[in-house]
């Protein structure tokens, strides 16, 4: 093993069912399998969802992804919810693939493909009720006009309809008020198609963060991402889920420097005293992210060492001088997970969220860098 992320399964199941408890009667989950599961691997994590948890649903950001999961065996329905271009339709129905509509341009085109192909191509509409990213503005009666009149697009099979939170799980001042005003423009779309007798199918708004915060949201399906992996990103509404991944790294030598030796790559850490360094095997090249340098940690023996140095493509070093335990060639040291002391005494855990506040950014940044050169074990 180089480096190598280990999926607990059995967690991830837990996790879900814990989602689950938390969802109005009726609501399904779509399982967000984008960015390769969030680096936990996603053909080897959909498999089990479809086979052991009943997940019968999946959301992914591109047509590659979803093809991959085809390509993987997955049968359940999977929803693309970016952009696809035109010319790729064919592959999207012919792999029984479900479209989003961002714009009224987008649905045209995607019309007028699916009319030359002499097919019909499922599709779930996107409002923008406030990220102003992509999907339908829904602001004015006009907007609103434009939106129903989509449904009238030849060629389409509408399956779904949704939008997404900008601020569902944000403590920042009018992040709630805001979300409130999302909900309520979506559910102003949803009341002016039903008065027009337009079926939308699926209706689905909540993110991770929303699920527990804003529970009067989840409509007939929530998308669920971070918590299904463990992670609350609502701090105010958080649920009993556990990580699924660690991530662990070996050893490949130790060895003992003295004053005034540089480490790593511009010698921007110069040793003030003799100290014992570890040669770990994982660099930026698998994920890791290079602001981590000087400043990151890992676990070794229950006991976090720092990083020395500039985090180098493939390798980094780090300071294990507090490491009172026999460090060997081959031991591990955990980026994300748990770590125990050789007698038991000492147990240390680093998060993701532990990762991304080092590196100055957020989990989902460092779970989705993760490179696929990483190899993925399901526990």
């Amino acid at each position: 093993m180089r480096n190598r992320i280990e999926v607990n399964l059995n967690q991830l199941k837990a996790n879900l069912e814990t989602v689950k408890s938390n969802l109005s009667k009726g609501t399904d989950i779509i399982a967000v399998v984008k960015a390769n599961a969030y680096g936990h691997g996603d053909i080897g994590v959909s498999k089990y969802l479809e086979e052991s948890c009943q997940i019968r649903a999946f959301a992914v950001a591109g047509l590659d992804e979803a093809l991959r999961l085809r390509e993987g065996g997955i049968k359940s329905d999977i929803l693309v919810l970016s952009y696809i271009d035109p010319e790729d339709l064919a592959l999207a129905v012919n792999n029984n693939i479900t479209i989003a509509l961002i714009s009224p341009e987008h649905a045209i085109a995607m019309s007028n493909k699916a009319g030359e192909l002499g097919v019909k191509a499922k599709a779930h509409l996107k409002i923008n009720t406030g990220m102003n990213r992509v999907g339908f503005d829904c602001k004015t009666f006009k907007q609103l006009m434009v939106i129903a009149g989509a449904y009238k697009l030849p060629n389409l099979d509408f399956t779904g309809i949704f939008s997404h939170f900008s601020s569902s799980d944000d403590l920042s001042k009018g992040a709630e008020p805001y979300t409130q005003l999302q909900l309520e423009r979506f559910e102003k779309v949803l009341q002016y198609l039903s008065e027009q007798g337009i079926k939308v199918g699926l209706r689905h708004i909540s993110n991770s963060g929303a699920i527990g915060k804003y529970k009067f949201a989840n409509f007939d399906a929530v998308r669920c991402g971070a918590l299904m992996y463990g992670y609350n990103t609502a701090v105010d509404a958080k649920m009993n889920v556990k990580p699924v991944m660690q991530w662990k790294a070996a050893i490949s030598t130790v060895r003992t420097v003295g004053f005034g030796d540089a480490i790593s790559y511009s010698r921007t850490f110069v040793a003030k005293e003799e100290m014992k360094i570890a040669t770990i095997c994982i660099g930026y090249a698998d994920g890791l992210p290079r602001s981590l340098s000087n400043k990151g940690t890992v676990l070794i023996h229950g006991v976090k060492c720092q990083c020395l140095g500039l985090v180098c493509m493939d390798q980094m070093m780090v300071d294990v001088s507090k490491v009172t335990d026999e460090i060997k060639m081959g031991d591990e040291a955990v980026i994300i997970g748990e770590s125990r002391s050789d007698d038991g005494s000492k147990l240390l855990v680093q998060t993701a969220d532990d990762v991304a506040a080092m590196a100055g950014t957020c989990m989902h940044d460092v779970l989705s860098s993760i490179q696929s050169r990483v190899e993925r074990v399901y526990l």
